[in-house]
């Protein structure tokens, strides 16, 4: 579904949007099957939870997923994202491979994400969509993020420890964003965004997948850490020759 325009001019000054329809019932299925897979088989490229423990129950996440299985990449494509995605970013929409790129799984009582902004405010609008193989709950630690930060006119400390997460200045000024099984978050990632520490007795999966512009100041037709998925890779900085 297209943005409209008060979508994208909320998402402008707020830094993100919630796709109201979710992802296939059947499409989540084949992620969970395979990630249930990949969970089994404890394939590197690995982030285990706690250090010295090696086993399914300890992954947090599992990273380089686009090269791991098709369908990550399917869903990373789906009309969904990527319609709503062009009402942000402009008709040429490139997929980074070298940014994100990876599943989190949040074992039960897994750390907290820590408060950070993935891009300095001067960089180059970049969006990330968390897509959500399971609920996403206060109690399981969904995501929080700072409504408006990506238009700070500073760039102040892009991180912070994950042990003081729910004392940190940003947990004050926070929303949290329970999403469903299926649901679609797209956030600017310059925003101030983490997550709290999964209090419940379950996982909460959800993928992390990095998108950008094919811009005018982007003139390598053939990057190999990106993946053209709407658009055309044209260079756009002058009218004429």
């Amino acid at each position: 579904m297209q943005l409209s325009n008060e979508d994208i001019w909320y998402c402008k000054q707020n830094g993100f949007h919630i796709v109201p329809d979710k992802l296939p019932t059947d499409l989540i299925k084949r992620l969970c099957k395979i990630t249930d897979k990949l969970l089994n088989s404890m394939e590197e490229p690995i982030i285990w939870e706690r250090k010295g423990c090696r086993s399914p129950e300890n992954i947090r996440r599992l990273s380089k997923i686009l090269s791991r299985d098709s369908v990550f990449l399917e869903a990373a494509t789906h009309p969904l994202i990527l319609d709503a995605l062009e009402g942000i970013l402009g008709p040429n929409i490139e997929l980074l491979t070298n940014k994100h790129n990876h599943l989190m799984v949040r074992p039960p009582k897994s750390y907290a994400v820590p408060w950070h902004s993935g891009e300095k405010t001067y960089n180059p609008v970049l969006f990330t969509a968390l897509i959500y193989l399971e609920d996403s709950t206060i109690e399981n630690g969904c995501i929080r993020i700072v409504p408006g930060s990506h238009q700070r006119p500073v760039d102040n400390v892009r991180s912070s420890s994950r042990s003081c997460f729910s004392s940190n200045q940003f947990y004050f000024k926070a929303l949290p964003v329970p999403m469903p099984r299926g649901g679609i978050l797209l956030f600017d990632d310059r925003l101030y965004h983490g997550a709290d520490i999964n209090h419940s007795q379950s996982s909460r999966r959800s993928m992390t997948i990095a998108y950008r512009t094919h811009d005018a100041h982007n003139v390598i037709k053939d990057d190999p850490e990106k993946i053209l998925v709407r658009g055309e890779r044209i260079y756009t900085g002058h009218p004429s020759p």
